[in-house]
This record gives C-alpha cells, structure tokens and sequence, in this order.
C-alpha cells in the first residue's frame, strides 16, 4: 500500500498537469476559431483574383505566358506545410507521411518545409529541405505568405522548378480535416476553359477588355498576389485544424486526468481510512491490555 506522501505527490502532480492541459484547451479553441475567421475572410480576396484570371484567361484565350506552360514535372517543388509545436495529437504524423508517399513518388523533387517539426522529419530522413520557413504556420500573416510566394514564383520563373504543389491539411465540410495536395503553377488554363463556360455578360463585357499596357504584364502582376492568396489560405486551413486537434488532445488529456484523481483520491481515502480503523484498533487493544493488566 502506497503512502500518504506518495499518493499525495500523484494528486498534486497531475492536478498541476490538468490545469495545463485545460488551458491549452481553451488557447487552442480560441486560436481555431480566429483562424476559420482569417481563413473566410482571405476566402473573399482569393476567389476575386482567381475570378480576374479566368476572366482574363477566357478573353484572350492562348495568350502566352510562362505560368501556363504545361511541362511533365520532372523539377517539381513541394510545400509541406506542419506544425512549429507538438501535442496535437496525430496532426503532424498524418500530414508529414503524406508528404513523404508524395516525395517518394518523386525522390528528386524539391523540398520546402514550412514549420519546424516538418523540417526536422525531413532531416531525420535524410533530406535537406531546399528552403524552410520557420514561424509560419502557428500564426500565418500575409508577409509570410507573400515572401514564400515570391521565392516560388521566382524559381518557376528561372526554371529552377517547372511545377510547385502544396501538401497541407485541408479543412472540408463539417470539420473534416485531410490531407491534400493542391497545384499551385503552373495554372491549369485547359481546365478554365472546361468548368467555366461564358455567359452572354462575360462575353460582351470580354469585347469590352482592354489591358494596358498588355494581358501578359497584367498577370505578371496579377499572379503573385493569386499565389500569395492560395499559400495563405493554406496556411490558414492548416493552422486551424493544427489547433483544433491539439483542442482535442487536451481535451483527452484533461478528462484521463480526472479519471486518475478521481481513482487516486478514492485510494486515498480507502488508505486513510485503514490507517485510522489500525490506529483504533490498536489503541483498543492497549487499553484492553491495561484493563487486564489492572485486574490482575
């Protein structure tokens, strides 16, 4: 039977982790939440950008420019975008060997982790990441995901790269969390041409254009910021579901807690109580002593 001291040290023990864990808890739930709130408001801002593009894509037809270029992905460049922090329950693994079927498919392509538990699987196997963006996924801005753009858009550009795609964890309807691998460049211009058909406004308002100085340098000025919009909206639905797992696992972690105060406080009871009935009885067998004592 463990002692007092012991079973006191325990109770004390994880009350202190309980407390932890239910304020992580309620962080990562408020966290969450701010995310969803960024995510459909940076919603709004990319689906303009990509609406002018189809716009511009559907005016003038073949126009030319690198970022439609369709190549066999033989230089591709993958995002993988994880957590900076653990205890989020399987977030990180379901999305980090994900990530690693698609490399492996690919055992050339390049590797640019975002967070630092992603760069560190990477390195534990091996593979150095071509570039790391560290601090971008626990709260993503703007900045940061404009900066990652800007170097993709410049290799693709250079041909350092001919196709960049980004791995993360979508978040889909009614919560659901998965991962997912999204093309970023180049952009699919065959498939605008497929899923959207012009109406007769878009049609008039196309004989209407009129891009100056050109289409091309238009979209040479309109892609960056459609990237930037798509990597922040990735980084967003990741955030997201990075807290609301790790909201789920503090709220696991909370409630085996107080499953195991409530078993440690129940056996401390049962130990206190067999303490004092072997006190009692022990002084009623002295005092049954002395009473025999004194009779003889």
């Amino acid at each position: 039977m463990k002692n007092f001291s012991q079973i006191k040290h325990r109770i004390k023990s994880i009350s202190d982790t309980r407390k932890i864990t239910g304020a992580m808890e309620t962080i990562s739930v408020a966290k969450m939440r701010k995310a969803m709130y960024r995510c459909e408001n940076n919603r709004a801002y990319y689906e303009t950008i990509r609406d002018t593009v189809e716009k511009i894509v559907l005016c003038l037809g073949k126009t030319e420019h690198k970022v439609f270029a369709a190549t066999e992905s033989a230089r591709p460049a993958y995002i993988v975008i994880a957590s900076d922090k653990g205890l989020a329950g399987g977030f990180n693994h379901t999305i980090l060997e994900y990530a690693r079927r698609e490399w492996q498919a690919c055992p050339h392509a390049h590797i640019f982790t975002v967070g630092q538990i992603c760069r560190e699987y990477f390195a534990a196997r091996g593979v150095q990441a071509d570039i790391s963006f560290a601090d971008a996924s626990f709260d993503p801005s703007v900045s940061q995901a404009a900066r990652m753009s800007k170097k993709i858009y410049e290799m693709f550009m250079s041909a350092a790269i001919d196709s960049a795609y980004i791995v993360f964890t979508a978040w889909g309807e009614h919560g659901k969390m998965e991962p997912t691998t999204l093309r970023l460049l180049p952009f699919d211009r065959d498939a605008v041409v497929r899923q959207r058909e012009p109406s007769d406004k878009d049609k008039y308002m196309f004989r209407e254009l009129l891009f100056e100085p050109s289409a091309e340098e238009v979209l040479e000025q309109l892609f960056p910021q459609y990237l930037t919009g798509v990597l922040y909206g990735a980084l967003l639905q990741s955030s997201a579901c990075e807290h609301s797992q790790r909201r789920a696992a503090m709220h696991n972690a909370t409630h085996n807690a107080n499953e195991l105060l409530s078993g440690l406080t129940a056996e401390y009871n049962r130990a206190r109580q067999e303490t004092v009935t072997g006190e009692l009885t022990e002084i009623v067998a002295a005092a049954n002593g002395v009473q025999d004592d004194s009779g003889k």
